[in-house]
């Protein structure tokens, strides 16, 4: 077992890695395209439980289903994870699937009945996410305290903020330097 972090990106270099191939250059809107993931062959072979990342993991969503859009990016290391709503201004959208499952149609009844949900979020903070979410998640598993507008956190929030725009430009990533509130670029 090992707490090495992995994302769906590893999986090309290290099965590029294993077969002993290198990944060929070539350019996408003049753009040098490079792998974003790191090979887990090492890790792997070696079974070393201590091994640790030399860089963040960064995800990306875009759309649960095709009418409900809301582009996130986020960054996370051993200890955080930054969570960037672009769409941050429109509400979350709830995916038809869970809009109409027992669990979710009886969230909006107790909503509308003044019961407690007894679930970890209301249906506001659900809704109508902040621009930044930055949570400790050793000390908070849950993600429940939001440290992105606490200044104690203002290293750990820049660090990661920068690391994450380098990962959008090295991905050539459409949202990148858009401005959030206007939606132009």
């Amino acid at each position: 077992f090992s707490d090495y972090l992995v994302s769906t990106t590893d999986f090309v270099p290290t099965i590029l890695d294993w077969c002993g191939i290198t990944y060929p250059k070539y350019s996408l809107n003049g753009q040098q395209v490079e792998l974003s993931g790191v090979s887990l062959l090492d890790v792997v072979v070696k079974k070393d439980t201590n091994a640790r990342r030399p860089k963040n993991v960064f995800g990306s969503h875009i759309l649960h289903e095709v009418t409900m859009y809301y582009p996130m990016r986020s960054a996370r290391n051993d200890q955080y994870r930054l969570i960037h709503n672009l769409n941050w201004q429109g509400p979350f959208h709830v995916a038809e699937d869970a809009y109409g499952s027992p669990t979710w149609q009886q969230l909006l009844k107790d909503v509308e009945n003044g019961q407690p949900t007894n679930w970890f979020k209301n249906l506001t903070d659900y809704y109508f996410r902040p621009e930044y979410e930055l949570f400790d998640i050793k000390n908070d598993k849950e993600q429940m305290n939001n440290l992105a507008y606490n200044q104690q956190y203002a290293t750990v929030f820049n660090e990661l903020k920068k690391n994450l725009t380098d990962w959008e430009s090295q991905t050539n990533d459409p949202w990148r330097g858009c401005n959030q509130t206007t939606f132009s670029c």
